[in-house]
């Protein structure tokens, strides 16, 4: 028995290893017994939750719908009465129409079309519907009996048939103009030309200090080629008096204002002014604006040195 009592004895480090255990696993039973409870989602948990997702989807949507509201809101026309058969290019834009769109009224008009109903607007093809919604109510049309219409057709009928004097005498009544003297006002009376774009014309002409050649009307906003082409015939450039701009003693906000001369371009140049000095001749501002931005060959006619 002596065998068997010695291998049940412990020695002190081995009691001390054993009860450590002993507490570490009573300290665990403890510990689950004493733990908080944590139940289980329950169906109504559940079911609130899709509540929550679907409050969350509704409120997103609201918030997209009145974004599209306010961005219609934006875009919306505002159109006063007006007549489609005499309403200028000025009218059109300040009721909120795109240059497009009055240039497609004033072309349907000129190739000899008539607005006799108010639906006959909303058939350009430039004119949405939402749009046409809006200008509905405002289209004020002359009423106009069915002989006044005859009469009207049969007359045009015969100005196209014989080639006639009305035309040739609308023709004479256009006025020859110089670019470079011609005044906003005359310029209206010109194939095409409203006052609004009349007004760019000479804006950019001032901004130019002059043109010198009938081609640059075409950098001019809203000059296609169409509307060149109409009112070629009736320009000339007799004044070729030009106001020169004087590179070396110009301020940076009266060199940017040139169309020919970029915002870097101008930097460059008065960088240049105020490191090195002036510039010289043509030659040495090329060399100074650089070639990462080629510089426009017809400013060289608009400096002095």
């Amino acid at each position: 028995m002596e065998w068997l009592r010695r291998l049940l004895s412990f020695g002190k480090g081995e009691r001390i290893a054993v009860f450590t255990i002993l507490g570490v696993i009573l300290l665990l039973v403890v510990f689950c017994i004493i733990r908080p409870f944590r139940p289980m989602p329950n169906e109504s948990a559940i079911h609130d939750l899709d509540s929550l997702l679907m409050m969350r989807e509704a409120a997103l949507k609201e918030l997209q719908t009145k974004e599209n509201e306010r961005a219609t809101q934006v875009n919306e026309l505002h159109p006063f009465p007006f007549n489609p058969n005499t309403m200028t290019e000025e009218e059109g834009l300040r009721m909120g129409l795109s240059d497009r769109q009055v240039r497609n009224v004033i072309n349907y008009r000129e190739s000899g079309g008539h607005f006799y109903s108010k639906k006959d607007m909303g058939k350009l093809y430039t004119i949405s519907d939402s749009d046409f919604e809006q200008l509905e109510p405002f289209i004020v049309l002359p009423i106009a009996s069915r002989e006044t219409r005859m009469s009207r057709e049969q007359a045009m009928s015969k100005e196209t048939k014989n080639g006639t004097e009305s035309e040739k005498t609308v023709k004479r009544e256009i006025p020859i103009v110089d670019l470079n003297v011609v005044d906003s006002a005359t310029l209206v009376e010109l194939p095409q030309i409203g006052s609004y774009t009349a007004g760019r014309i000479v804006s950019y002409r001032e901004k130019l200090g002059g043109f010198i050649s009938l081609e640059q009307l075409r950098e001019v906003k809203g000059i296609d080629s169409a509307r060149y082409e109409a009112i070629f015939p009736y320009l000339r450039l007799e004044n070729a008096e030009i106001h020169l701009l004087d590179i070396n003693r110009s301020d940076f906000k009266t060199l940017v204002n040139h169309p020919y001369l970029s915002y870097n371009q101008v930097k460059a140049i008065v960088n240049h002014r105020e490191k090195k000095g002036m510039v010289k001749n043509w030659a040495q501002l090329q060399t100074v604006v650089g070639e990462k931005e080629p510089i426009n060959p017809l400013i060289e006619r608009y400096l002095k040195y």
